[in-house]
């Protein structure tokens, strides 16, 4: 079983608080007990000291009532010894017997100045204690020590307290940190799970969901890209519907009329003085075909990693016109005027003859097909800071500007355009941009409704011939 994000999130922040809870702990644990035995050893030492000073200036009788009222207030042994290590007095339960010796290295050490261990005095006391010795002096002369032992037992006990007090402190803290990073984690989380349901929707193809932004952080500009994707998705599935749609209904027709009028000849319901005429529909219905799959061909190929370009050098100027003339027919059964034709100037461009051909077909065609009856298209090639740009207006109903933000995207085609165009397959205006955007040049449409529509197209030429300034 899959754990949910929230589950290892919450179980990291738990580890990490846990462990650091039991770091610190160990270290205040430490260091209390560091502090125990720096306080018993101050504490300890300066009552020996005290001791040692009573003992040496003061009768046995009274050493022994001071010694045995410093054992109390300070609630430790207190025992002595001689030059030779006997034990001559004790005052608690930790001290050694009576008349014993301790160790000849401890006494050594404890009677050539202030001396503390933690041990049991080379097995002389009964338990570990700490244990802190000052020499007796009498007249400049060494005549025993005097120790004092506190059992370590206090100092487990001291430290068993502050655990406890850590402990239940680290609780009281873990448990609202727990809390609260459960909340937190649930939601940080939450925005996550949403985006989860989202992309859940687009795979069953709902592209109407949106997450909720709420913030503007990393998630919030994850969950706004999510909502962009989602919208632009959409957009891409409509138009890839819109177009299948359409080169059904563009393959279907043609085929169909070709289909029909080669049964009809060949089982002879068409008459054979009718053959050639429907053999000229037949014709004009496979060119048609031919230039759907050549436009999505083409389409591909632009889209291709692969795309390299074939610049030669050429003739801008005659290719407009050559390309104008190639409408001829449509321009006169229309009667659109065509301005500007005349003032072209020869100008020299290198580029993909081919492509840039495709451009200015695509453009023209257009323009002749939105152009109303009686209605003008003008043109004008300049050349400009070794760009070569090309502006073609056609009078008619324009644009909207929604219109004009979407019309170089693939399969877009406008509302009013579906009843003029019904050959076209939404995507001329698209491979005009791609093949403009291929050269390293833009294309940019303005547009007045019921005035005007208008594409201006810039090239950069590198590699300019010449402009010719003589007017044809």
């Amino acid at each position: 079983m899959r754990k949910s994000i929230f589950i290892r999130y919450f179980t990291t922040v738990a580890i990490i608080v846990f462990l650091s809870f039991a770091f610190f702990s160990g270290i205040l644990i430490i260091n209390s007990q560091r502090q125990w035995v720096n306080d018993k050893n101050k504490l300890l030492s300066k009552n020996v000291e005290i001791a040692a000073e009573l003992i040496s200036k003061s009768t046995t009788v009274q050493s022994i009532s001071s010694m045995e009222a410093i054992s109390q207030i300070v609630d430790a042994t207190i025992f002595t010894v001689d030059e030779n290590g006997r034990c001559n007095f004790s005052c608690g339960e930790d001290a050694p017997d009576y008349d014993s010796t301790i160790d000849v290295a401890v006494l050594k050490k404890a009677l050539n100045g202030k001396y503390t261990e933690t041990g049991m005095l080379a097995s002389s006391l009964k338990r570990k204690c700490f244990i802190v010795s000052v020499p007796i002096v009498q007249s400049g002369v060494v005549q025993g020590a005097v120790f004092a032992t506190v059992p370590m037992k206090e100092a487990n006990l001291y430290t068993l307290s502050t655990l406890k007090t850590v402990l239940l402190c680290a609780v009281v803290v873990m448990i609202i940190a727990f809390i609260a990073t459960y909340f937190a984690s649930a939601q940080m989380t939450k925005p996550l799970r949403n985006m989860a349901q989202v992309v859940k929707k687009i795979e069953s193809g709902d592209f109407s969901a949106k997450v909720p932004v709420k913030t503007r952080d990393e998630i919030g500009l994850l969950a706004e890209a999510i909502n962009k994707m989602t919208v632009s998705v959409g957009a891409l599935e409509e138009m890839r519907s819109s177009f299948i749609s359409s080169v059904s209904h563009e393959l279907k027709t043609p085929m169909q009329t070709i289909s029909g009028f080669v049964d009809g000849i060949l089982d002879g319901t068409i008459e054979k003085e009718n053959t050639e005429k429907y053999l000229r529909i037949v014709s004009e219905e496979t060119k048609r075909l031919a230039r759907l799959v050549n436009s999505m061909l083409q389409l591909s190929r632009l889209q291709s990693d692969k795309m390299k370009l074939n610049k030669t050098t050429f003739n801008f100027s005659d290719m407009v016109i050559s390309v104008f003339l190639s409408f001829e027919k449509q321009v006169e059964d229309k009667k659109i005027s065509i301005l500007g034709l005349d003032m072209l100037k020869p100008i020299s461009i290198t580029a993909d003859r081919d492509l840039i051909y495709q451009v200015i077909y695509n453009l023209t065609e257009n323009a002749i097909k939105f152009t109303p009856e009686n209605g003008e298209i003008s043109v004008k090639c300049e050349c400009e800071k070794q760009t070569v740009k090309f502006t073609i207006k056609n009078s008619g109903e324009g644009l909207t500007q929604n219109e004009m933000s979407k019309i170089f995207e693939r399969f877009y085609k406008t509302d009013r355009s579906r009843s003029k165009d019904k050959t076209g397959m939404g995507f001329g205006l698209y491979i005009v941009k791609t093949i403009v955007s291929l050269h390293g040049g833009k294309i940019s449409v303005g547009s007045v409704l019921n005035e005007y529509t208008q594409f201006e197209v810039i090239l950069p030429d590198k590699e300019i011939v010449a402009e010719i300034a003589n007017r044809r």
